[in-house]
């Protein structure tokens, strides 16, 4: 085969050479080359340069659908997942089609917004994975077997209605929005409420308390509601405005006093 003489066909035959020996292997070249034996110099110029520029653009197209391929996964974004271990609570879920299966995790954008959440009566033992319930106001869960449960992360709500489960910890910090905490019939030996003074409710009757402070509620006619009784304690401590004027509607033991300080 009849090779170039010139500088700029050398190069142009140069890129033949490698081109076709990459792209097209060692039996299609040997076929090539035998073709362009057989014809002029000056057609093999033409053929060259031809096949050297659909080459090139072929190497290129295949270049760019690799760095597509290969860039495409890493640019979807990552969907969020919250766990939730307890496969009742993720029932509930389901059954308010906010996920819809039950594999110990949702979809943290299906939960993120809700506002409301009414699940009673379900045999709820654990309500981990409700901290990523972000926009939380209301939560309903009487009536389930939760004995721990931690709302502090919850810091838009303002209703909790956790009655008949058999809790020993209910975690309320920094809540400071809280209106009504209805927490009977469980087991809780203590609670804190003293970031709670937007307080309108405070139902405790029947747990373990030994020790209830409600000062921190400075509005004596705000907590309205206020029950304790049927807890082992004997006083209740409260401020000097809520002691001038007990209102009629809170609720002890006959036993149970109001005072500044039980020491």
């Amino acid at each position: 085969m009849l090779e170039p003489k010139s500088k700029p066909w050398k190069k142009a035959w140069a890129v033949w050479n490698n081109l076709i020996d990459v792209s097209l292997g060692s039996d299609n070249y040997t076929f090539l080359t035998s073709i362009l034996n057989k014809i002029t110099f000056a057609m093999q110029r033409e053929m060259i340069l031809l096949l050297a520029s659909v080459l090139l653009w072929s190497a290129c197209s295949t270049d760019a659908n690799d760095t597509e391929e290969q860039t495409g996964p890493d640019d979807m974004p990552m969907i969020a997942r919250t766990a939730i271990p307890d496969a009742n609570f993720e029932q509930a879920l389901i059954d308010l089609d906010l996920d819809d299966e039950v594999d110990g995790f949702v979809n943290t954008n299906s939960i993120k917004d809700i506002e409301d959440l009414v699940i009673e009566d379900k045999g709820i033992a654990s309500l981990s994975g409700i901290e990523d319930f972000t926009a939380l106001v209301g939560l309903w869960v009487s009536r389930n077997d939760l004995t721990t449960l931690d709302l502090t992360e919850n810091r838009n709500l303002k209703f909790a209605f956790v009655a008949d489960n058999a809790l020993t910890s209910l975690l309320v910090n920094q809540l400071t929005i809280l209106e009504k905490i209805q927490a009977e019939n469980n087991a809780l030996a203590t609670l804190n409420i003293s970031d709670n003074q937007a307080l309108q409710q405070l139902s405790l009757a029947s747990n373990q308390l030994t020790a209830i402070n409600i000062s921190n509620i400075t509005n004596t006619t705000q907590l309205n509601t206020f029950s304790i009784e049927n807890n082992p304690l004997e006083c209740i401590i409260v401020n000097e405005s809520q002691l001038a004027d007990i209102p009629a509607q809170w609720t002890k033991d006959d036993e149970d006093v109001y005072a500044l300080d039980c020491n």
